[in-house]
């Protein structure tokens, strides 16, 4: 029977490097007490043995896990299929493992329960901070958190009037450029399918229905409330909304949808009633994500900053847990890529 390899121990790396093991763990905790000489030494050591660390016996008596939680409140199902939280989760991954924390994903089913979630994750120091979506009733968390000194972020707003710990993306500029362009394309009645009222807690205005709103008062054009629908982000919601727009307001020649997969469906729907694209009808999408670009590429995009909103978050909560007591919350912009193609190559049964 093979025998395995011992593994290198801290006393191993204490004997190579010629210091005790008390300096070899200060190295270890980035104390200040160590000469950079001694610290250059250890390390060597520690790349010689390939010496892993116990983290999470380190952890423990630290105090801390070197954890960071992303709280979604929606589920599983919801979450691992929705593009735009991956990208998200994404940017938050990399801002996180880089400086050397580790990410742990909570999918609660339903609202109530995020909130005792992320209370069970922090009081249990399971996670040394929170990553939370700005749901229903995140202003109890924050008041908890805040009160008990606990870091946290929110992706988006959590509540009226907050300065610090969020980082928020505004569509409005996005779809403000994207409705300009399909009116100066020949479009006159544009249909919006936009994200659902409550499903986060977004500031009082929708970002999407404001940039649209503003196009149309720009150039003149009536505001026909009816062609507004609310989707869930999901492409069934995107299939379903265009189609009761469409074959309703049959005048509608040109969709913006809130999210990418919602774009994925009204195209589908699109092609399910027999329509072609540009002739009888453009959609713009709401993303402009990886997958989007690979396999729509023709499609014109709001460019909703997902992956550097993650990071940026990312960022935010290191930022908390190295001793900042507060950080001002930062605001990212949307914007627009007209593209304006046609899919090549076209085969002889697609619509578009």
């Amino acid at each position: 029977m093979r025998k395995e390899p011992r593994m290198a121990t801290l006393y191993d790396v204490a004997a190579l490097a010629g210091v005790s093991p008390k300096t070899v763990s200060r190295v270890l905790n980035e104390s200040h007490l160590v000469a950079e000489t001694t610290r250059k030494r250890v390390l060597d050591a520690i790349s010689k043995l390939d010496y892993h660390p116990n983290a999470i016996a380190a952890s423990l008596k630290r105090k801390f896990s070197n954890t960071v939680g992303f709280v979604v409140p929606y589920g599983s199902d919801f979450v691992f299929q929705d593009l735009n939280m991956m990208e998200q989760l994404h940017g938050v991954h990399d801002a996180l493992t880089q400086e050397g924390y580790n990410v742990v994903v909570s999918a609660p089913l339903n609202k109530k329960d995020a909130l005792h979630e992320a209370i069970r994750l922090a009081k249990r120091r399971n996670v040394d901070g929170i990553i939370l979506y700005p749901s229903s009733g995140i202003d109890r968390i924050i008041a908890e958190f805040t009160y008990k000194g606990l870091p946290y972020v929110t992706l988006g707003m959590g509540f009226k009037d907050q300065r610090w710990n969020f980082v928020e993306v505004d569509m409005a500029e996005g779809a403000y450029l994207a409705t300009k362009y399909l009116i100066a394309s020949g479009h006159r009645y544009i249909g919006l399918i936009t994200r659902p009222t409550g499903f986060f807690n977004y500031p009082e205005n929708d970002s999407y229905y404001a940039g649209y709103n503003a196009a149309l008062v720009e150039l003149g054009i009536t505001l026909r409330p009816e062609f507004i629908r609310e989707g869930n982000f999901t492409f069934e919601s995107g299939y379903r909304e265009f189609r009761y727009l469409k074959e309703k307001y049959p005048e509608i020649t040109a969709f913006l949808c809130a999210s990418d997969p919602m774009a994925y469906g009204a195209i589908q729907a699109m092609k399910d009633m027999q329509l072609k694209w540009l002739e009888d009808v453009e959609i713009v999408a709401g993303d402009n994500l990886p997958l989007t670009q690979k396999i729509f590429p023709f499609l014109s995009s709001i460019s909703n900053p997902s992956y550097e909103q993650g990071r940026q978050a990312g960022k935010m909560i290191i930022a908390l847990l190295r001793g900042q007591k507060e950080m001002p919350g930062i605001v990212l912009k949307a914007e627009f890529i007209p593209r304006r193609g046609r899919p090549f190559p076209i085969s002889p049964s697609s619509n578009l």
